[in-house]
């Protein structure tokens, strides 16, 4: 029975562990200067002695970390890395970057999303259409700033017009971060563009696929 015990426990603490060291990594790769890619998600937080000091920092005053409960039920729900940093990548994409905060539903829609990502984006690029027709301006002019406002295809993916996947599969396309990093040196322009350049990595896009869904939106106008 003893032994039996112990190997539960081993198995939650391994649970738990899972999900955390993915989530140091992601959090790294995302808030700084680190790449995720680059180190495999290791750091020295690598390591589950790392995270039993951590949560030692609370439980050695008799309470129980509420941050091992919410990676162990992370982790019994994501039972392996791709998992997790898919489910990592629903909250971080969303401005969450902290265990408590996470949203469930930011999940769900995210997972639809990913799933029906062509749709998406060709969605999206409609919605682009539509708002140029309303403001009488060209495809290209979207992405004209001048002096130091906010071109127009930013101000859409801030008022969520438009998502931040349809933003980034543009730039895959064209490219177009470092004309409008010319200009722009502002903190709302600094914030998203880290966050775009984060995120592209993770996305496996073909992007030529995308470039033809966007020239087909282009021209049906």
């Amino acid at each position: 029975m003893l032994y039996s015990m112990n190997t539960m426990q081993n198995n939650d603490l391994q649970i738990t562990y899972n999900a955390w060291v993915v989530w140091h990594g992601i959090r790294a790769h995302f808030t700084r200067d680190y790449d995720y890619f680059k180190y495999n998600g290791k750091g020295n937080w690598a390591n589950i002695d790392s995270m039993q000091r951590s949560f030692a920092k609370v439980e050695q005053y008799g309470k129980y970390s509420g941050q091992r409960k919410l990676f162990h039920n992370i982790g019994k729900a994501f039972t392996n890395k791709e998992s997790l940093i898919f489910f990592y990548l629903s909250q971080f994409t969303n401005g969450l970057d902290h265990p408590i905060d996470f949203d469930s539903d930011l999940y769900e829609d995210y997972r639809d999303k990913m799933n029906n990502f062509d749709t998406h984006i060709r969605c999206d690029i409609e919605c682009i259409v539509r708002f140029m027709k309303k403001e009488d301006c060209t495809f290209n002019e979207m992405f004209i700033t001048k002096s130091m406002r906010h071109p127009l295809i930013l101000k859409l993916v801030l008022g969520r017009v438009i998502s931040l996947e349809a933003f980034t599969v543009l730039d895959m396309v064209l490219n177009f971060i470092p004309e409008i990093d010319k200009y722009l040196d502002d903190p709302i322009w600094e914030d998203h563009k880290r966050l775009v350049l984060n995120y592209k990595p993770f996305l496996e896009v073909d992007v030529e696929k995308q470039k033809k869904i966007i020239l087909d939106v282009l021209k049906k106008g």
